[in-house]
């Protein structure tokens, strides 16, 4: 086999005009946003709950989780006791399923033991479990008790999160356990030693965690609803700041107050502002009216007033993820009402300064701690999956089809007849250039700038490709 080598010199031009172009930016966002076309499987009718098997009766599974469990290089997904093999391709053939065989609802696909095979975490509070693969297919797993929290009011948690909060060494695991935040960290011999677990949040609840840093110091912060004195139900959104030398509990600060009981958080700079702000959603029980509402607390340049955001008001949303969707560079929300005529899949789309725009991408199918996104089918975007509560039977996923443009971020392409030096333009030129050399890296690669860029005031960036050099074909070379 031949090796590639690959050189490529570009250009990039930047714009210093951010009030001239925010409508032309607008524009792009909404095209991208119009080529996102996503494609709807039921990948399970047949899944049975938790009550099926111990009590409570009516208590559903929680968790839901995607990591590579059979090795095969794409995404399966865990859903409570359920295994879902992914079957490659276009994702429309049946999806493998497999039954853990205890009654346990699986909230993590993790590496625990650095080996070739697939490693789940699942829980039966107060247990909690480690199930290693017995093989590479997959197809039997071995069970070892590793630590225990509370049990909650629905015996299982509903904030779960995996998160490196210490750092080096596998991501810690965080769970909520009867109003408190648990960390659960994996040791060097995950099946001779202990697994070290510390409350390092309290007095919250046992639903959505947000993990993100919040003080711009490096390490990651929390995030969560808390319940007031004597009350049952958390409508106190509290960070938790880390104070990253090991003590426990960590220190709580007061963001904001919801109307209605905090269900799901997430931690995302929201208005690119460099500041990390939170996302919160109310849950409605039983959910007869459309009076739950979808927040954003803006965190502020100085002081302790985090400004609140009501992004919609509707039926209750008992799910919640963020992640830039459309590839424009912010983030974006993904949520699912819970409950209500319409069961509306709901992409928020963020235009760069925290301000949503509602895109419906289905209807007529509930999520419950679903949306989750992830790219199920290997092409470079963000799919959807997710199970339900009321409809527990069913498990659903979402294939992201986006119709690409020129590029893979939706960008404008046009062919320049002139040298950017030459061009007489007021604008600022940075030439880089580089060699991708495959015989090294074995991998894709990226040229590195060669120089500095100040990109605070940057509103607006053209690359213009001046020369590429190959040797052998370029057909997988792209240009982001």
């Amino acid at each position: 086999m031949a090796w590639k080598t690959s050189v490529l010199i570009a250009t990039v031009l930047f714009s210093f005009f951010s009030c001239k172009v925010q409508p032309e930016k607008d524009q792009v966002r909404k095209e991208v946003a119009d080529r996102l076309v996503f494609v709807h499987f039921t990948i399970d009718s047949t899944r049975q709950k938790w009550g099926d098997w111990d009590e409570p009766d009516w208590l559903r599974y929680f968790g839901q989780d995607a990591g590579d469990l059979d090795g095969d290089g794409d995404l399966d997904i865990l859903a409570g006791r359920y295994l879902y093999f992914n079957p490659g391709g276009d994702l429309s053939e049946s999806w493998r399923r497999i039954s853990l065989d205890d009654n346990v609802d699986g909230i993590f696909i993790t590496d625990v033991d650095g080996d070739a095979r697939a490693d789940v975490i699942a829980m039966a509070l107060p247990d909690l479990y480690w199930y290693e693969a017995g093989d590479r297919e997959a197809s039997y797993w071995t069970r070892t008790a590793i630590a225990s929290v509370p049990a909650t009011s629905h015996v299982n948690s509903q904030g779960f999160e995996r998160a490196q909060i210490i750092p080096g060494g596998p991501e810690e695991l965080l769970i909520a356990g009867d109003g408190d935040i648990y960390l659960i960290q994996i040791p060097e011999r995950p099946d001779a030693m202990p697994w070290k677990t510390t409350l390092i949040a309290a007095n919250t609840s046992d639903e959505g965690i947000g993990v993100g840093d919040l003080d711009g110091d490096g390490d990651l912060d929390l995030a969560a609803g808390r319940r007031p004195e004597g009350e049952g139900e958390p409508t106190i959104l509290v960070r938790y700041l880390n104070p990253g030398d090991g003590t426990a509990p960590w220190p709580s600060t007061v963001t904001g107050n919801s109307r209605h009981p905090i269900d799901r958080v997430e931690i995302a700079d929201l208005n690119g502002d460099g500041r990390a702000d939170i996302v919160a959603t109310e849950e409605r029980y039983p959910g007869e009216e459309p009076d739950g509402t979808l927040w954003w607390f803006e965190q502020p340049v100085t002081g302790e007033e985090w400004a609140a955001h009501a992004v919609v008001t509707q039926y209750s949303m008992n799910n919640l993820d963020i992640a830039d969707i459309d590839g424009d560079g912010d983030m974006d929300l993904l949520t699912n009402e819970h409950k209500g005529p319409r069961l509306e899949l709901q992409w928020w789309l963020n235009d760069g300064r925290g301000n949503f725009t509602k895109r419906v991408i289905g209807t007529g199918h509930e999520n419950h701690l679903g949306t989750q996104l992830a790219d199920l089918d290997n092409d470079g975007d963000l799919d959807i999956f997710g199970g339900a509560w009321d409809n527990y039977r069913f498990f659903h996923l979402w294939r992201n089809d986006r119709q690409r443009g020129d590029d893979p971020t939706g960008a404008s392409f046009r062919e320049f007849m002139w040298s950017p030096r030459a061009g007489g333009l007021n604008e600022e030129f940075l030439r880089v250039g580089g060699k991708l050399d495959y015989r090294t890296t074995g991998a894709p690669g990226a040229i590195p700038l060669t120089g500095e860029l100040l990109l605070r005031e940057v509103s607006r960036a053209t690359v213009i490709v001046e020369r590429v050099q190959s040797h052998e074909d370029t057909k997988n070379l792209q240009i982001r």
